[in-house]
């Protein structure tokens, strides 16, 4: 282990030990956040994808992309298929997809799909910053559509960064074996566990370290915007586009461990680093240009409205997950 991260783990060992009230509140916090958000947004896309990675008429339906995305170079018949079931989930969605179909593409897509399908999904950019902390919908839609053409120029400033192109891997008779439904419920758990282990960890240290906004912002994304959304005015939304653009340790931690080494991160950390200051002008931008939008962040005030239960969909899809969860352990026990 790297002697930094080995000091780093102790240290913060240390700050759990001397802080255990704030370590706990933070640990129900991340608890909270995996309940109330990250299933509902994850669990039903990671089951959905696992079906389709494997379904012929769902590439199919996917195909109708593929004469733009050639021109992007993604050549492989895989490639529209991860490219839209990514942008639909977000990164670990991205991730998780780009593993699971590596064996069809060529190293330069799929490092060229993690650097466009690397982004905060539509139901986080939308429903939780736009709707929730901006108190605008019609915000979020426009930080989505915004981000997703970010991660275009970020991706192709990013190009030179990419493994040499090579051969596509022709995907038609190359598919991989269908899987079932329960099948793919399993392995939907088996990703979220990742996910929410990763959440709940950074979610801790950030209680127990104490550091401010951008501090939140770079351990972990959901917790940068609410700190932002806390502060109001311009710096709410433009401090939520930070967030998305750094994604925070948090999210980089998904992504190494859901990718498990197929794909290099040092080209998506060029192009996120980029993708800092390209994001927060493009917003800026289309603001001059909207009328009547930037009175939604303009008006914000310094609060965050905390959420005391869970609303119906998000319990029912949590309640899912840990019966799937629990049956999925029970199944392995007992295998063995």
């Amino acid at each position: 282990m790297n002697p930094f991260v080995l000091l780093g783990a102790l240290g913060l060992c240390g700050l759990v030990l001397a802080q255990p009230a704030a370590a706990a509140a933070g640990f129900a916090e991340g608890l909270r956040l995996c309940a109330g958000s990250v299933l509902p947004a994850l669990f039903p896309f990671f089951v959905v994808c696992e079906l389709a990675a494997c379904s012929p008429a769902a590439r199919r339906v996917a195909s109708r992309l593929g004469a733009p995305l050639r021109l992007l170079g993604l050549k492989s018949d895989a490639a529209p298929m991860i490219l839209l079931l990514s942008l639909l989930g977000g990164y670990a969605v991205c991730a998780a997809t780009v593993h699971r179909l590596r064996g069809q593409l060529s190293d330069r897509e799929a490092a060229l799909l993690t650097l466009l399908g690397c982004c905060a999904g539509p139901g986080f950019t939308v429903g939780c910053v736009g709707g929730l902390l901006l108190g605008s919908v019609r915000l979020g839609l426009l930080l989505y559509g915004v981000q997703l053409a970010a991660n275009l120029l970020c991706a192709a400033a990013a190009v030179p960064f990419l493994p040499p192109p090579g051969n596509a891997v022709a995907a038609v008779q190359n598919f991989l074996s269908p899987v079932s439904l329960p099948q793919a419920i399993g392995r939907g758990v088996d990703s979220c566990l990742s996910v929410c282990g990763c959440v709940v960890f950074f979610r801790m240290a950030g209680a127990v370290l104490h550091w401010g906004a951008v501090g939140s912002a770079l351990l972990e994304v959901s917790a940068g915007c609410a700190a932002f959304a806390a502060l109001g005015g311009r710096a709410a939304l433009f401090g939520c586009c930070f967030c998305i653009s750094v994604l925070g340790l948090s999210v980089w931690a998904q992504l190494a461990l859901l990718l498990d080494g197929c794909v290099s991160l040092g080209p998506l950390l060029i192009s996120r680093a980029l993708h800092c200051t390209v994001y927060p002008a493009l917003v800026w931008l289309c603001l001059r240009v909207s009328p009547g939008t930037a009175s939604v962040f303009s008006s914000l005030q310094g609060r965050v409205i905390p959420t005391v239960r869970l609303a119906p969909d998000a319990a029912v899809i949590t309640a899912a997950f840990l019966c799937a969860a629990l049956y999925n352990s029970g199944k392995k026990f007992y295998n063995k």
